[in-house]
């Protein structure tokens, strides 16, 4: 990723009552074999707290890139089954482009 332009989306959830922290790993882990398919993608990294907060950071080449696939993803009846594990109130998204990277 060093040496080009990118852009990071970072989404914010909680998981719906009912659904225990594995199934919710499990269920966000699945959406990789979807997210990846997309135009611009890069990476992604996810991670949780004790607290039962997660982060999913997406990792795109353009915030273009990034909307054009949120507003697919919401079609996409594999993905929107996933999503039911995710509280909706609790999500907020942000589209960020990089404008500093630590280099050792």
């Amino acid at each position: 990723m060093k040496d080009k332009p990118y852009s990071i989306e970072v989404v914010l959830f909680e998981v719906m009552p009912g659904y225990s922290t594995e199934q919710a790993k499990d269920a966000i882990t699945s959406l990789n074999d979807i997210v990846k398919l997309y135009d611009g993608f890069i990476d992604r990294t996810t991670a949780s707290n004790l607290d039962g907060k997660f982060i999913d950071l997406l990792y795109w080449s353009d915030i273009k890139s990034a909307k054009k696939a949120g507003e697919d993803i919401m079609k996409n009846p594999k993905a929107l089954a996933i999503f039911e594990v995710i509280r909706p109130e609790s999500m907020q998204m942000f589209h960020m482009d990089v404008f500093n990277q630590f280099e050792e």
